[in-house]
């Protein structure tokens, strides 16, 4: 009986370690919408820049400020395609207990000095190659958060 469960044992262990990581991991409060945006911009010097922008909106119910989060990032499946942080809040000045609000990350940015490099054509190509990556991108695992000041004082 003993080396039965022994076996039990190392089976469980064996497949939990060699299953691939997916949002089933996760609890399904912690995974929003998410999606990474293409944003054109001018840089300092006047040059086209674009930059690709993860984005999201979460509800704080930790009972305080959330300042920013990690999250993996999740294609259709399910399945972790990436990850990165975010800094939440207007401003990033941070979400309040029991309100919501947008978290953002700046995950790439391409500039005008490529451009010039490159030459039109290639700096296309490639601006809409990421983009079909990013695109992948279908939702977000929230796997921990950043917190501000204690949002309820204790006297």
């Amino acid at each position: 009986m003993i080396a039965l469960l022994a076996m039990a044992g190392v089976f469980i262990m064996f497949t939990a370690a060699n299953d691939p990581l997916v949002a089933g991991s996760h609890s399904k409060a912690d995974i929003v919408p998410c999606d990474i945006k293409l944003v054109f911009g001018v840089d300092d010097r006047g040059m086209s820049l674009v930059s690709y922008d993860l984005e999201m909106q979460i509800s704080n119910r930790q009972g305080r400020t959330i300042t920013g989060i990690s999250v993996h990032w999740l294609d259709r499946s399910a399945k972790i395609i990436g990850n990165s942080d975010a800094r939440c809040g207007q401003d990033y000045d941070g979400i309040k207990p029991t309100q919501s609000g947008s978290c953002r990350r700046v995950v790439q940015k391409i500039g005008g000095r490529l451009l010039d490099r490159l030459g039109q054509d290639t700096w296309t190509k490639i601006i809409n190659s990421e983009m079909t990556n990013f695109r992948e991108v279908w939702q977000c695992a929230i796997i921990g958060y950043r917190f501000g000041e204690k949002a309820i004082k204790s006297y």
